[in-house]
């Protein structure tokens, strides 16, 4: 059987196990990635937070929540890491306190790991095959992104005394509707083009570090 054809008809469930005699660790291509994700990510979340502002780093259309859940879902406790700290830089772009990123952790840390943990616990494909693999994915974007919306506008800001009592809802629907309509938009995409190659790549995580 050609190495191509081993390529496309490996399964979901292949995925994610080791094979018999396949090694796996943590490497120099580790590292690479996460700093590449944060580099990306800062760019593309920067824009998002630049271009459809409604203060303190939240915004209509956060194109930052691709890096942040497609990263996570291939490579794993890295893509998780790199989803939680570059959200710090740029949310600097936009003028957001330091204190105010901090705070934000919980909610970025959350939207980056409930994919990937979905696509290991329920052996999703990454190359999204069929329907289960849509709706499991678009599900985890949602409550992801639903805890997000709460934890950061009501918690943080409105505990911060940051946001009025009126402006609440708006900034609610401003992070949720951010994340899940740019994920919408790029998470799809991205998994159904790349995926394919990703999973070949010794960069792949099918674990969590390895």
């Amino acid at each position: 059987m050609s190495e191509q054809t081993t390529a496309s008809q490996i399964t979901a469930e292949e995925i994610w196990e080791v094979q018999p005699g396949e090694r796996r660790s943590v490497g120099v291509i580790h590292i690479v990635i996460t700093a590449l994700l944060i580099g990306i990510g800062f760019v593309v979340g920067a824009f998002g937070s630049i271009s459809f502002p409604l203060g303190f780093g939240v915004n209509f259309f956060w194109t930052g929540i691709a890096v942040q859940q497609v990263g996570a879902i291939w490579f794993s406790g890295w893509g998780v890491l790199a989803g939680t700290i570059f959200p710090f830089f740029s949310n600097a772009i936009a003028g957001t306190p330091f204190y105010v990123s901090a705070a934000y952790i919980p909610a970025n840390f959350v939207q980056a790991f409930l994919p990937a943990w979905v696509f290991r616990r329920f052996k999703l494909d990454p190359r999204l095959k069929s329907r289960r693999d849509y709706g499991i994915l678009l599900l985890a974007m949602v409550l992801s992104s639903a805890f997000g919306a709460l934890w950061s506008p009501l918690v943080v800001l409105k505990g911060f005394g940051l946001l009025t009592t009126d402006s609440l809802p708006l900034f609610i629907w401003g992070w949720f509707g951010g994340n899940v309509v740019a994920g919408l938009v790029f998470n799809f995409v991205l998994l159904k083009a790349l995926s394919a190659v990703v999973i070949r790549t010794p960069a792949f995580v099918k674990r969590w570090w390895s």
